[in-house]
């Protein structure tokens, strides 16, 4: 696919392109693949930054947009996964408006477009490549800082399946966990309607039958897929909380990607179950409707919730990942300023209940140890 998407690049013949990506990337040969195409399509690859972190920054962003400027890039291009696109997604802010980025914080902040952006996920989770929201570490200050703005959207997202073929275990396991928070969040959020409930719940049912296949032996055509199916998924969750955006269980995974440096995916895997229980009491009928519509059972909210468990704790078993937070290396001492960043989180005010401080709290308590 990489090799033959010129086709659906020809609309940006002759533009001089800017590529994010990372370095693992550029060592599976993807780059070189999609050069083929660009070439085909009449584009010119003038740039290419290669060193995002698995959570991107502030520095990084500033580093890709200074660079891109230099370059005289009129089309991004971000080959990756959700730190990849969302720097893509940031850096085009500061090619058009210029500016620090900080003063860009919020939602529907930008007077006008942004440069054509081409989203080529690489990942299973995050959905990026089809909704406006963009999310960048500060390290200075310990929190993940959320834009939200139309036209952060990329122009153009193109599925590879092949490319899910490299993706380690533990990766897979963590972006596809982000994918099934999404489209759960998504259905019980306040901002839930006809269209987000549609997509997630085909995303949510696509994960569940595909995510412990997907943990298989990559050369196996039914594992490949497995991997192709949660492709599909993720960028249908994607755009399930592109219509009804998602709620604590992300609030609590930015702050401990924050504080703590938590992969998203894995923050959002373990936080899970609480941000379920926390909202059972208000969306306890909607909880049990996706439950039997994805087929995690539909006796009710609690055996929806246990059977959701299940799941996660044999996909994060299978996977070699950690099932609580001590595990993932955060420490008592942090827990406070996570509870402080995930009560200050956006994501909060789509959250069908009130949580405050104190719950927020046990419910990080209760996944720490």
């Amino acid at each position: 696919m990489l090799t033959q998407c010129g086709p659906e690049l020809e609309v940006f013949r002759h533009s001089r392109a800017g590529l994010v990506t990372d370095k693992v990337i550029v060592s599976l040969g993807f780059v070189e693949q999609l050069s083929q195409s660009l070439g085909e399509a009449g584009i010119e690859l003038v740039s290419i930054f290669s060193e995002v972190p698995q959570d991107s920054d502030v520095d990084t962003v500033t580093r890709v947009a200074d660079l891109f400027q230099a370059a005289n890039c009129n089309l991004l291009i971000a080959l990756g996964g959700g730190s990849v696109i969302d720097t893509a997604k940031a850096a085009n802010i500061l090619l058009t408006h210029g500016g620090d980025l900080l003063d860009y914080q919020g939602a529907e902040i930008l007077t006008s477009s942004l440069l054509p952006l081409i989203a080529i996920p690489t990942t299973v989770g995050t959905g990026s490549e089809v909704t406006s929201v963009a999310v960048i570490a500060d390290r200075t200050d310990h929190r993940k800082l959320t834009f939200v703005d139309k036209s952060l959207a990329p122009t153009i997202a193109l599925l590879d399946p092949a490319v899910t073929s490299s993706l380690p275990n533990g990766l897979l396991a963590m972006t596809a966990m982000d994918a099934l928070t999404h489209a759960l969040e998504a259905y019980i959020d306040v901002l839930h309607n006809p269209f987000s409930d549609a997509w997630a719940v085909t995303a949510a049912t696509l994960i569940r039958q595909n995510l412990q296949t997907a943990l298989g032996d990559p050369a196996s055509e039914v594992t490949q897929s497995a991997r192709a199916s949660l492709q599909t998924a993720s960028t249908m969750a994607g755009i399930a909380f592109q219509h009804s955006m998602v709620g604590v269980v992300h609030a609590v995974a930015h702050a401990l990607g924050g504080v703590a440096g938590v992969p998203h995916g894995l923050a959002n895997a373990l936080m899970l179950t609480e941000g379920l229980r926390c909202n059972a009491e208000v969306e306890g009928t909607r909880i049990t409707e996706i439950g039997r519509l994805s087929g995690f059972g539909g006796d009710g909210q609690e055996a929806v919730i246990q059977a959701i468990d299940e799941f996660r704790r044999d996909v994060l078993t299978s996977a070699g990942l950690p099932l609580t937070l001590a595990g993932a290396r955060v420490t008592a001492d942090m827990l406070p300023l996570i509870v402080e960043r995930a009560s200050e989180d956006g994501t909060m005010i789509y959250n069908p209940k009130y949580v405050d401080v104190d719950e927020l709290a046990q419910m990080v308590q209760n996944v720490f140890e």
